[in-house]
């Protein structure tokens, strides 16, 4: 069974993977306000070769920090089963 946080992450990372461009993460996790923010910056950095760079960067980091979260549950737990024994 998945955790709380867990299921929020599997959430944001499929509203990252299918609306990333729409900031569809941003409304989810930080509601309406941080994600019209986010689409401003989002039309912004489309002007630009290097806004869309930084864009791609900021994406595939918060991907990694969000699959981050699943690898570190599975170590704690790891760490907890072989201290029980």
């Amino acid at each position: 069974m998945l955790r709380k946080h867990e299921k929020e992450a599997l959430a944001s990372l499929f509203l990252l993977t299918f609306g990333g461009v729409l900031c569809l993460d941003r409304f989810y996790e930080g509601g309406i306000g941080e994600g019209l923010i986010g689409l401003l910056g989002v039309v912004i950095a489309f002007v630009s070769v290097i806004g869309i760079i930084i864009w791609a960067i900021l994406l595939f980091s918060k991907m990694f920090r969000l699959l981050r979260k699943f690898t570190q549950v599975s170590t704690e737990e790891n760490s907890k089963l072989n201290g029980s024994n």
